[in-house]
């Protein structure tokens, strides 16, 4: 069962949602579509370090980006957090 477990794409969303910083980005983003600027004036975290975590959120396809003028706006993508339902329907 441990092997199945791993293999589904719910873990990965748990492993991203384990470090909280990234919780409370994807929330934020969740409540207001936002630049890694605007999340930084609003958390104690440098910019450098909300672009890493909004790169690692855009990778597995948790949030988007669109270029507006020089500002790259992130929104959260909630049809990616699927497998994650899924799952949750499947042990709930």
């Amino acid at each position: 069962m441990a092997k199945r477990l791993q293999r589904h794409p719910s873990i990965t969303l748990f492993r991203l949602f384990g470090e909280p910083r990234r919780v409370v980005i994807f929330q934020r983003l969740a409540r207001k579509p936002s630049t890694a600027s605007e999340l930084a004036k609003e958390l104690p975290i440098s910019r450098s370090a909300i672009v890493q975590h909004l790169s690692l959120l855009k990778d597995h396809g948790l949030v988007d980006a669109t270029t507006e003028g020089r500002d790259r706006i992130y929104r959260t993508c909630p049809r990616a957090l699927a497998p994650l339902k899924a799952w949750l329907d499947m042990h709930g």
